[in-house]
């Protein structure tokens, strides 16, 4: 069980928008980077992960993406809708467990809702 395609980054091009767009959040193991989308653009909640080969070899590359996305998986109504969320991983995120870099990621869920709701103007 994965996440639709519907729900993924592709394109290194939307990556790019994300990372030069987006609110970063720098949470130690990883960094965590969102992007809210126009009205226009749509509500969907999409997802990236990033892991360079500075991170480690590839099966450790893997189980970064495969937790993250595990992570996006569980939680995805977690993050504000419209969104576009990509994950970069660090050197260091296999020494935390799971619990550990599930906390840190629903703390930059939660940071970034509450950016939301700043943003919205008062009725």
């Amino acid at each position: 069980m994965g996440i639709q395609t519907s729900k993924r980054l592709r394109k290194p091009r939307e990556f790019q928008e994300v990372r030069n767009q987006g609110k970063r959040i720098l949470c130690g193991p990883f960094i965590f980077q969102c992007r809210r989308l126009s009205a226009e653009e749509g509500t969907a909640r999409r997802f990236g992960v990033i892991a360079s080969r500075r991170v480690g070899n590839a099966v450790k590359r893997n189980l970064g993406k495969r937790t993250f996305r595990e992570l996006f998986r569980q939680h995805e109504s977690a993050l504000p809708p419209g969104s576009d969320c990509v994950i970069v991983l660090r050197a260091s995120f296999d020494q935390h467990s799971f619990s550990d870099l599930e906390s840190r990621y629903l703390r930059a869920c939660a940071t970034l809702l509450t950016a939301a709701a700043a943003d919205q103007p008062a009725e």
